[in-house]
């Protein structure tokens, strides 16, 4: 992980926000564009706003070799390598929104591309923020951003469900979000603009109970964003409506920079660290078991997506209490992040790749895709019978796949912060996630019945899809390697 805790500059350093200032201004030039430009040069603009996403990787890959620590004004963290993965992910968004934008031509398609842009140079600073109203301002402009993407077919009425449902949540999450900042400044610790709050969290933790009420608020408003217990109801519902290019993007990106945030929050916690430990543990438990154990006897798949979604928060706040439990110890806790990063990596890989096969179904509207669906898709389309395998088995965490070693990695961690117990509700958790996977895979293999809707093929898709796969086989295996020197 990037160095937090080095010397904080005090002036301006615009080269350190330059991937958001990239994805803001390449919004509003495209937008300005469509509308001096005929209708039929849309598709171009479709395509610049791809390569133009690609292009942005050069900036936060020259910064990953920088001096760490905290710049513009000392209200943001230099997280590049969370750049990195914002924009992968919009790009395998953008990519996927191709082949949803092909099955209805009235759907508008250069202002989805430019809201998405908007919406990740939002979640990069909210993860990067140190300032509470930075922190505050850009968690809504994210959330405002996907409101808008969960309701982009407008026509189709589970879309607009989703949209209304993840408003209502969005605004109670973002309410406990902004009372536990409203107490947080109550308690007088932080002054919000020249002082990192995560500073205080030492002092304010041992002086203030309305500064440790805050906190509680915060972490609820950011359990709302990963989808953790007790506020993961809303998950399938959302996912399920959305189109699934925003059901993907919801799935993977919002969930990481929520996840970013609760990982620097629990390394800056020196004192009380055990609370906060038993705390997270009980979370993750709960919410291993709930995710995955639903899971079971779900057949629609976009809400079996959004349950293994749900699972894998679990598994996230294992590590973020393996984390705390390092409070003495921050060369561990730089291992934790980084294998964080790696979970989430593996995570992206895997779940991008099952959401371009569902996005391959003929039908506009995926919200009543199920199991059934998928009978005979060996036969229909080989190569997308195989890397829905590949995929899913990352996923439920069978070797050799990048998920087998992010969940190595988690179980390893924990095993060293002494959380026994909850590695036995891990593995309990990964063991029942085998069987809900596995019936998908079996149900791709089996003969195919009558009635189903229709597999539409990859299409242009085939190379990312394949793409996809192979990194999800290769890549634990190459990054597994490199790590054993950090234990």
């Amino acid at each position: 992980m990037e160095n937090i805790s080095a010397s904080i500059p005090t002036a301006a350093d615009w080269f350190s926000v330059s991937t958001e200032i990239a994805l803001v201004c390449t919004a509003a030039v495209l937008l300005l564009l469509k509308v001096l430009l005929p209708a039929r040069a849309e598709k171009a603009l479709n395509i610049i706003a791809v390569v133009a996403l690609c292009l942005m990787m050069a900036f936060p890959l020259s910064g990953l070799s920088a001096e760490r620590g905290a710049s513009f004004f000392n209200m943001l963290f230099l997280l590049p390598s969370f750049e990195l993965f914002g924009l992968a992910c919009a790009i395998f968004t953008s990519l996927m929104a191709f082949r949803y934008f092909s099955k209805d031509k009235s759907l508008a398609r250069t202002e989805f591309f430019c809201v998405l842009m908007v919406c990740t140079a939002s979640m990069m600073i909210f993860a990067r923020s140190i300032n509470l109203f930075l922190t505050f301002v850009s968690l809504e402009c994210m959330t405002i951003c996907m409101y808008i993407l969960a309701a982009w077919s407008r026509r189709s009425a589970p879309s607009l469900e989703a949209s209304v449902k993840f408003l209502i949540v969005g605004g109670v999450s973002g309410a406990l979000f902004l009372m536990g900042l409203a107490l947080i400044y109550g308690a007088g610790l932080s002054s919000g603009v020249d002082f990192s709050y995560y500073s205080n969290f030492a002092e304010g933790l041992n002086s203030s109970r309305l500064f440790c009420f805050g906190l509680v608020f915060v972490f609820a408003g950011l359990l709302f964003k990963i989808g953790a217990f007790p506020f993961q109801f809303w998950m399938p519902d959302v996912y399920q409506g959305s189109p699934t290019p925003v059901s993907a993007f919801l799935a993977v990106a919002s969930k990481a920079a929520a996840a970013v945030v609760i990982f620097i929050m629990a390394m800056s916690m020196s004192v009380n660290s055990d609370k906060l430990v038993l705390a997270l543990s009980v979370l993750a438990a709960a919410t291993i078991i709930i995710g995955n154990f639903t899971a079971l006897t779900q057949s629609n798949i976009k809400r079996l997506m959004a349950l293994s979604g749900i699972s894998n928060a679990g598994y996230i706040l294992v590590l973020a209490a393996a984390t705390a439990s390092f409070a003495l110890d921050p060369d561990r806790q730089t291992v934790c992040f980084t294998i964080l990063m790696f979970y989430m990596v593996a995570y992206m890989f895997a779940t991008y790749g099952i959401f371009f096969v569902v996005n391959s179904f003929a039908d506009l509207d995926d919200s009543h895709q199920n199991m059934l669906d998928y009978c005979g898709l060996s036969k229909i389309s080989p190569a997308a019978s195989s890397t829905l395998t590949i995929n899913l088995a990352s996923l439920a965490g069978i070797p050799p796949t990048a998920g087998f070693f992010g969940k190595l990695l988690v179980i390893i961690m924990a095993w060293f912060a002494g959380l026994y117990w909850l590695v036995g509700i891990m593995i309990i958790g990964s063991a029942a996630s085998i069987y809900y996977y596995f019936v998908w895979i079996r149900t791709a293999h089996a003969e195919k019945k009558g009635g189903e809707v229709v597999f539409a093929g990859l299409g242009g898709s085939a190379s990312t899809v394949v793409a996809l796969a192979g990194v999800t086989l290769l890549f634990g295996v190459f990054i597994f390697g490199t790590l054993p020197a950090a234990f």
